[in-house]
């Protein structure tokens, strides 16, 4: 009897020791973690946690059947990658990763703006309302292959219209990048100028004008000179002008000491505070224009004595 028990046991331990689980040799999760003990069929939806594996299940995944992945019974056989399971209807022209453009949740796309930001070109003003199909001219509207990003690429007959007018581009030697004058983010091509890096001659205040206001017979090949009398009534008429003394006192001074290019009559003297303070101190804000103490005289030498203003009773 007692040799029997033995027999029974060794043979137990020995088959149960020689098993191989039908999910691999390498798989070595507890039965009872996905199985019940009334039929091995039965599996418990919660029991496996997907998350420790390298697929976590997240949105539409979460409602699969696992055969739907698991296709045999050895776990390890599934892929993760997207288009082992899903069929890729654009065809290799966006890549093999489904989430660049798709998440788990939906196929809709959301997150358009962004894709084409990091493709290096950003959807702005016009490019943000168009079509897609507009640019991406595939057989499919579910191909998109690489396509050309450069203006002339796509406007090419916007260029061409410009023939005969007064911005003939092709006349006027303008390349064909378009962002150089244009205002990408705009809404129509009339924001002539804006683009364009005029930083050598910022267009500010009074000097915010048409092209051609300068540039004079539609030739933008010559650089025109940034000095204020080669617009400004040259040296002569400056000289001439006696209110204030332009020929005396300020005669070594360039425009932009006292102006700025909102204004000829906004006039702001840097140097005025060292030898007489009116933007700081108690005299800061009194002054309206500098003729308030600059007579019409030639030598424009104001005196900074005090009762020179403050000459009445009340001040002495």
């Amino acid at each position: 009897m007692y040799k029997t028990i033995i027999s029974i046991l060794f043979i137990f331990i020995f088959g149960y020791v020689g098993a191989k689980s039908p999910h691999g040799a390498k798989f070595n999760i507890d039965c009872a973690t996905c199985h019940t003990t009334d039929n091995w069929k039965n599996i418990k939806k919660k029991g496996f946690n997907h998350d420790k594996t390298k697929f976590p299940l997240r949105g539409q995944h979460t409602n699969l059947d696992c055969k739907r992945c698991h296709t045999d019974l050895v776990f390890s056989n599934a892929k993760t990658d997207c288009n082992a399971c899903h069929t890729d209807i654009h065809q290799g022209t966006t890549g093999p990763d489904c989430a660049r453009c798709h998440n788990t949740n939906s196929w809709i796309v959301t997150r358009i703006k962004p894709i084409h930001q990091e493709a290096g070109f950003p959807l702005r003003g016009m490019h943000e309302a168009a079509d897609c199909n507009q640019c991406h001219t595939s057989a499919s509207n579910l191909r998109f292959e690489n396509i050309r990003t450069d203006c002339y690429a796509c406007h090419k007959k916007e260029y061409l219209s410009t023939t005969g007018t007064t911005y003939d581009h092709k006349v006027m030697g303008f390349d064909t990048d378009c962002a150089r004058c244009h205002n990408m983010t705009g809404l129509s091509w009339n924001s002539i100028g804006k683009g364009f890096d005029h930083s050598y001659f910022p267009l500010t205040g009074g000097h915010n004008l048409e092209c051609t206001e300068c540039h004079k017979e539609n030739n933008y090949s010559i650089k025109l000179k940034s000095e204020c009398t080669s617009c400004h009534g040259g040296k002569r008429a400056i000289a001439a002008t006696n209110i204030p003394a332009h020929n005396s006192v300020f005669a070594g001074l360039s425009c932009t000491e006292c102006h700025t290019t909102q204004s000829w009559n906004i006039v702001k003297h840097k140097q005025h505070d060292s030898y007489f303070p009116i933007y700081s101190g108690h005299h800061k804000g009194v002054w309206t224009k500098c003729t308030d103490c600059h007579k019409n005289d030639n030598s424009w030498d104001a005196k900074n004595t005090c009762n020179r203003c403050h000459n009445d009773n009340r001040h002495l």
